[in-house]
């Protein structure tokens, strides 16, 4: 086919992998190489869509945003080719102008959605239109091309021993730009939903990793582009789901923030990051990148920023050139271009001045609003001349007498209330046209024009007299009457008293989790008794019906916030704020739930787990262990994403000394090993006994761990393997496995006695087992009739096993065939049987 040919653009070797090499054509004489006439059409044609293309998108704004996507998508896309010179050119002019890169998001969002689709059909399931396009898919592949190869071009100048020229400078400085450029433009699609939440996330990874054998000093572009994609994209992924992340990615970031390795200007870049994430992501003015603006916009901020007001262009075809060259018009209100500037190129052909007045507007001899200053000493609202019915009447009688121009402002000059209410009490003269009188009227004579006020002004009412309540003390005053009568109890230890006086200041409901925050606060640094009696004073509020479980839980999580800082002081916060969440959990004043559920997936890890051993400590484990497992807490979700499986929590719990609290776990790890070590059914019993709590005996989890580990131990000893292929057992086998069977009778019976549900459990711990093997034909059946023989598992079990409709262990379909002749017969028998007792 026709070769392919891309734009020429700054980065167009590097398109979708691509690196410059011997496959790079070379420019070759056309007279040395024979024409190719299809192929230089083509080539043509894609010159011109891609100069097209380029000229749209030097004219995008966001006023003709869908005019101009229109005439994109009419370009003549018609092949995956053309698609990826369009993607290629709009990355580009991302990269080198990342102020507009919101406006080429919402571009690229347009043509994800109505660009042509390339790729077949996927035989997947499509999950939506935006994750299946061709477009979308090129898109992503050149950023991540892009991001990729990020700090190549920078470190290319930096690599260099002498120092760089100007020209190499700037060089350096394009590249940095594009750098960053890529990183906003990566936030902007996230934005969007074009780029999926977890590759967001597998950036910040990526930027936040210390490479092998990179200096930490050597990671400033990272953390740059960490910090830009951060204030892009961080407010929409810092969610209640996404929030242990975002803790962890900014706990590192706090981190390499006080490493002196890292050059200053990298250290402040990630502290102002911090800052915005503490701030609510709300920026400060300086960071404040509103993106592409509308002319309309730029208005209205120069009205508020500069108070000087741009009126919008004139449709009855009155130029600027008329008012700066007219003969008619007297010297002292002749404007110079020149001295309009910029001003006149930015908001277009004025008429008239093309600036208001306002607040900051200085008055020089260019300004045509000095010489209505200077005739006409009471402007701004005291006395107005009338203007005359035609404002802008084109006749030479208009234009004789100097005196004959009105010096009143054109009705586009004045200010529309509703655009900038902030501006009123500022410039309280100008007035919107619908509230100024008809032109042709005119006020009577020794009165003064009665300006935008309506001719019966409603009676002024009298204010009602004002009580003597006094108003509620300021917030400071109450933060230093909190610490003083916290400070006098934390000395006088009289508690009445500071209970009393906390109540007295009648604190509004907003301020009483930091009116908790000061009491934790206040007693850090002193010693334990005292940390003690705050933590009395707080359960004594709370009983008093002065504060609530969650103003506490608020209180606890914003000290835990400022945490980084405290213990810069107090290294052992944590384990001092440990106490306090233990002793309220004892006190009732908080559940082991409600604490546990904003410290999930790691947070603040391990304050959960120092919580649960201060509360042992001051307990006892039984009662821990029981109000544990009434909280139904599911623990691997406390531990970090990395720690969150069985093996690893029991290791950290084994390390923080709260085993206890899962002593199933510990069974499970080691019965296997016990009945391996010695099978005898009295050495597994005593084991039993000595290591699991006797209230543990009637569990259900405990008798499948049970059963589990007795049908494990079997199969070693057979040579059967999980999963596999198996030949049907011999003569020998079964007879092993019967024996076998028969040693461990009086273990199971133990604990099987007389406890049906018990029986149950151990049928579907069989289930499992036979599940995991892939239901070896005969195994299950075999097993059930050696336990109705062996009086183990009684008929009723057997039955209520049929009968029970759980989904929690997977199998019972498969089971069920294979055991379901037997179970009939088993019923019928206990029914002849029962017939024949009551005969």
């Amino acid at each position: 086919g026709a070769p392919q040919h891309y734009p020429k653009t700054v980065g167009n070797s590097e398109f979708l992998g691509k690196t410059p090499g011997q496959s790079v054509q070379r420019w070759v004489p056309s007279r040395s190489t024979r024409r190719d006439v299809n192929s230089s059409n083509e080539k043509e044609r894609h010159d011109a869509i891609f100069r097209k293309v380029r000229g749209i998108l030097n004219k995008l704004t966001p006023e003709k945003f869908d005019k101009l996507c229109l005439e994109l998508l009419n370009v003549g896309v018609d092949s995956k080719l053309v698609l990826k010179g369009i993607i290629l050119l709009i990355v580009d002019k991302a990269l080198e102008e990342p102020k507009y890169s919101s406006l080429y998001a919402q571009l690229c969002l347009r043509l994800a959605e109505d660009a042509p689709n390339f790729d077949g059909p996927s035989p997947e399931i499509q999950t939506s239109q935006k994750q299946s396009t061709t477009f979308r898919r090129l898109l992503i592949s050149k950023l991540q091309d892009e991001f990729e190869n990020r700090t190549r071009n920078v470190e290319i100048y930096d690599k260099h021993d002498n120092p760089l020229t100007s020209e190499e400078e700037e060089q350096r400085a394009i590249a940095k730009i594009k750098m960053l450029g890529n990183i906003k433009f990566i936030g902007e699609l996230g934005k969007l939903d074009l780029i999926h939440e977890s590759i967001l996330h597998k950036c910040i990874k990526t930027l936040l990793e210390k490479k092998k054998r990179v200096q930490l000093k050597d990671m400033g572009e990272d953390l740059e582009c960490l910090c830009q994609i951060m204030r892009t994209v961080g407010p929409r992924l810092d969610h209640e789901k996404a929030k242990s992340l975002m803790d962890q990615y900014f706990g590192r970031m706090r981190s390499l923030m006080n490493n002196k390795e890292l050059p200053a200007r990298i250290r402040f870049l990630l502290q102002d990051t911090v800052e915005l994430r503490e701030n609510a992501w709300v920026p400060r003015k300086a960071f404040l990148d509103n993106g592409p603006k509308t002319i309309t916009q730029i208005r209205q901020d120069a009205v508020k920023d500069l108070g000087v007001f741009i009126p919008a262009p004139m449709s009855q075809g009155l130029r600027m050139d008329f008012f700066l060259e007219s003969p008619f018009m007297p010297n002292r209100l002749k404007l110079d271009r020149e001295t309009l500037g910029g001003l006149a190129d930015m908001f277009g052909q004025m008429p008239g001045s093309g600036i208001g007045t306002g607040p900051g507007v200085i008055q020089d001899r260019y300004s045509p609003t000095m010489g209505r200053h200077r005739t006409n000493p009471l402007f701004n609202g005291h006395s107005m001349v009338p203007p005359p019915q035609n404002q802008y009447e084109l006749s030479n009688k208009s234009f004789t007498k100097t005196n004959q121009i009105s010096l009143r402002p054109a009705q586009s000059f004045l200010l529309n209330k509703n655009q900038v209410p902030k501006l009123q009490p500022q410039i309280p003269n100008m007035m919107p046209p619908s509230a100024q009188p008809p032109r042709t009227q005119t006020p009577p004579l020794g009165q003064p024009p009665q300006l935008g006020l309506k001719t019966n002004p409603p009676p002024i009412q009298e204010k009602p007299p004002k009580t003597s309540k006094k108003p509620p003390p300021a917030r400071e005053e109450l933060i230093k009457m909190t610490e003083a009568i916290v400070t006098e109890y934390l000395n006088s230890k009289n508690l009445s008293e500071a209970v009393c006086a906390l109540r007295d200041m009648k604190a509004p409901k907003h301020f009483l989790p930091e009116l908790l925050c000061k009491v934790l606060l206040c007693s850090l640094d002193r010693p334990d008794p005292d940390k003690e009696h705050a933590s009395t004073l707080i359960h004594s509020l709370r009983a008093e019906g002065v504060v609530s479980s969650e103003n506490f839980m608020q209180a606890f999580l914003s000290v835990l916030d400022q945490c980084p800082k405290i213990e810069q002081d107090i290294p052992l916060v944590k384990s001092y704020l440990a106490q306090f969440a233990a002793r309220a959990i004892i006190a009732e004043l908080v559940s082991v739930a409600e604490l546990a559920h904003p410290l999930e997936n790691g947070t603040h890890f391990p304050l959960f787990l120092l919580c649960l051993q201060q509360t042992a400590k001051l307990k006892d484990k039984e009662w821990l262990t029981d109000l544990f497992t009434q909280s139904k807490v599911n623990m691997q979700k406390m531990l970090p994403e990395i720690d969150q499986n069985k093996d690893r929590m029991l290791e950290i719990l084994e390390g923080k000394g709260l085993s206890f609290l899962f002593p199933l776990l510990k069974l499970e790890k080691e019965l296997l090993k016990q009945i391996t070590a010695d099978p005898s059914p009295q050495s597994i019993y005593k084991w039993i006994k000595d290591n699991i709590s006797p209230k543990l005996h009637t569990d259900k989890g405990f008798v499948n761990i049970l059963m589990t580990s007795f049908l494990q131990y079997i199969c070693q000893e057979l040579g059967v393997s999980d999963g596999d292929e198996q030949s049907p057992p011999s003569k020998e086998q079964l007879e092993q496995e019967k024996l076998l069977l028969l040693s461990f009778k009086p273990v199971m019976q133990k604990f099987l006695h007389d406890h049906t549900e018990l029986q149950v459990s151990a049928l579907y711990a069989l289930q499992v087992h036979c599940n995991t093997q892939g239901f070896p034909k005969g195994m299950l059946l075999r097993y059930f009739v050696h336990f109705y023989d062996m009086e183990i598992i009684e008929e009723e079990a057997f039955l209520a096993w049929k009968e029970d409709i759980t989904q929690e262990f997977p199998g019972k379909g498969k089971a069920l065939f294979q055991v379901n002749q037997w179970l009939t017969w088993l019923e019928t028998a206990e029914e002849e049987e029962s017939e024949d007792d009551g005969d």
